[in-house]
């Protein structure tokens, strides 16, 4: 799907909620609607044209590399700017204009709200995160890179890995790795929990000591060309003995990603993986969802969980993660990235690394 087909799925939106125009400031979704990698920018749909309001930190930058859209330098700040435009494309009738809900803070609406511009701004629930869901051939590549080199960088990994190492050491072997196999930034944090740290689904890293008859989980992603990686494997030490857990959650993955196909609510997904768990007498150490959207941000919609029912549809990029964590002893997560297909899915990542 090029740039400008995404651009009108975005303007249907609009048209379907009755919106004459949209106020975008999500890094993420300004990345999707018009290609600008910069960190802040404010982009506005209003009067027929869309509109990218940038500092002069980010004028070259945005001229070289946006599309679908006007180029606006912001002489005092993003905010003035943006009343500017209005003032002068609103001064006529009264302009419903979308907000981003889950990403502007109460106290910028407020500050919309005193601007004397004939203008409602109506609350919008995650319009353009689910255009983002459905992925086509050209971010599929990069996420497909962005898998490829996180694996890349932790084989080289575990070859260095010693007992005697503190976790924040292994955690920045790995990171340095991502930089050299061509990874242009992290994901999110990296974790790296060894012995009973592993029973924290979201461990910190540590300056833990790591020994030789301990088993290490990692849970690790990068940044390609804005697009993540999320994968979580366990690492055995020389001497570690892998639990026997370790077999029920790869059970439970196997089954999770069997149910996966077009047409299938995503809480029979997280069902699945939840039953095997559940059958082993686990149940109550499983815990988190089984798995999220992948894409611009590690963690996009659709949620694999009991509590948010939606439908599988092609396209969809997604985690499965299913794990077992047992307080003060250890637990096990194994986390692999599937793409939605016609008939059912392709798994990107390599289970065996």
């Amino acid at each position: 799907m090029s740039s400008i087909a995404r651009h009108r799925r975005w303007l249907k939106g609009l048209e379907a909620n009755q919106l004459d125009g949209f106020l975008v400031s999500h890094s993420p979704n300004l990345s999707y609607l018009f290609h600008f990698s910069g960190s802040a920018g404010l982009g506005c749909y209003v009067s027929g044209q869309s509109y990218l309001i940038v500092d002069s930190r980010y004028i070259e930058q945005a001229n070289a590399e946006t599309s679908n859209c006007h180029i606006l330098l912001a002489e005092k700040s993003l905010e003035d700017t943006l009343k500017t435009l209005l003032e002068k494309l609103s001064s006529r009738k009264h302009l419903r204009i979308g907000v981003e809900s889950a990403h502007i803070s109460w106290e910028q609406i407020r500050r919309l709200q005193s601007w004397t511009t004939q203008i409602n701004w109506i609350p919008t629930s995650h319009l353009i995160e689910k255009l983002r869901m459905i992925k086509d051939a050209e971010e599929l590549k990069l996420l497909e890179e962005a898998v490829r080199i996180a694996q890349q960088a932790y084989q080289l990994m575990k070859g260095e890995v010693r007992a005697g190492m503190k976790e924040i050491d292994v955690a920045g072997i790995l990171e340095l790795e991502f930089r050299q196999a061509g990874g242009q930034g992290l994901a999110f944090d990296t974790i790296v929990a060894s012995g009973s740290r592993s029973s924290l689904p979201h461990a910190s890293t540590t300056y833990r000591t790591i020994r030789e008859d301990e088993f290490l989980l990692v849970d690790f992603g990068i940044k390609y060309q804005g697009y993540c990686s999320d994968l979580t494997r366990i690492h055995s030490m020389p001497k570690s003995v892998a639990p026997s857990i370790f077999a029920i959650v790869q059970e439970a993955q196997r089954e999770a990603i069997a149910h996966i196909r077009p047409g299938v609510c995503s809480t029979k997904i997280d069902a699945a993986a939840r039953q095997i768990i559940s059958r082993y007498g686990y149940g109550d150490y499983f815990k988190h969802s089984t798995g999220h959207g992948l894409g611009l941000e590690v963690h996009e919609l659709p949620s694999l969980s009991a509590h948010k029912p939606q439908e599988i549809q092609e396209g969809l990029t997604i985690t499965v993660e299913p794990g077992i964590y047992l307080p003060g002893k250890y637990g096990v997560r194994i986390e692999d990235v599937v793409t939605v297909t016609k008939t059912g899915c392709r798994i990107l990542s390599n289970q065996s690394i």
